[in-house]
């Protein structure tokens, strides 16, 4: 392709499944060759064990300056992406979106606090390794964010880990939309601090195949549009009280609804032993 043309080009659609690669990372010097490059899309990259390495090089300088979004699909040796990293960071604040399908041995997103000050949206599927997403630092710089969705990754227990709250007693996410939490086996709680979640733009949750989801938030939740949580049992929004009253009552039908089912079977066999 003349040189012209790759100045000029913002969508880049990585494949490389030759199983003799022996780069672990990506090939940084191609991207000095489309600075224009907005759209990244890594697939099946044989070998590939981190996208953004913890040690900058002279290779790494004035690249990727104008990345907004990022997919990373079907890469089975992937291990962490690096946004973490001081010298990516730049690239994480701009980050428009965020996707990751198939990374089977990618434990979170981010290893230490990250600003993802522009992140619109997110999606994780088929991340079985991961047990949650970011911490309470990062969670609290998502305030563009948008969209959520989370399916298919039976390892994740909360979305966002409970640590230090450096005393911030409230946390809003001013253009927060929806929140999907799907088929998430292991999943408690969205998040497990204390502190006030304030969501004035969140209409809907949908929560599908978490059968583990005792509350979304320990702290208070303010919802003044919030419409319902929606379930495969519960089509129609459903919404008592508050979301974390609404998540502990559908809890608490899943419970009542497998021990009527338990003493149903019981009975069955006892009368089966009798007759």
């Amino acid at each position: 392709m003349p040189q012209d043309l790759l100045w000029k080009l913002n969508f880049l659609w990585l494949c490389f499944e030759d199983d003799s690669n022996e780069k672990d990372t990506l090939h940084f010097d191609l991207f000095h060759k489309v600075p224009s490059l907005e759209y990244l899309i890594v697939q099946k990259w044989f070998g590939l064990k981190e996208i953004f390495p913890s040690q900058k090089l002279q290779v790494h300088h004035n690249v990727l300056a104008g990345l907004k979004q990022l997919f990373l699909f079907q890469l089975s040796e992937l291990e962490c992406i690096g946004l973490e990293h001081a010298w990516v960071q730049p690239y994480s604040q701009k980050l428009e979106l965020l996707k990751l399908y198939e990374c089977p041995l990618v434990e979170r997103i981010v290893y230490g606090a990250v600003s993802f000050i522009n992140l619109k949206e997110l999606y994780v599927e088929r991340c079985e390794k991961m047990e949650y997403l970011f911490t309470f630092a990062t969670l609290k710089s998502l305030v563009k964010l948008e969209t959520l969705f989370i399916e298919n990754c039976e390892s994740i227990k909360e979305i966002a880990r409970n640590e230090e709250e450096d005393g911030c007693d409230e946390m809003v996410f001013g253009r927060l939309r929806w929140i999907y939490l799907i088929c998430l086996p292991r999943l408690i709680s969205f998040y497990s601090g204390n502190a006030t979640l304030q969501c004035p733009c969140l209409e809907w949750v949908v929560v599908d195949e978490c059968p583990n989801m005792i509350t979304f938030s320990e702290g208070l939740i303010k919802l003044p549009i919030f419409s319902g949580i929606q379930t495969s049992k519960h089509p129609d929004f459903t919404f008592h009280v508050d979301l974390n009253t609404t998540v502990q009552t559908l809890f608490h039908e899943k419970v009542s609804s497998y021990v009527l089912l338990h003493y149903y079977f019981l009975s069955c066999v006892i009368k089966s032993s009798f007759s």
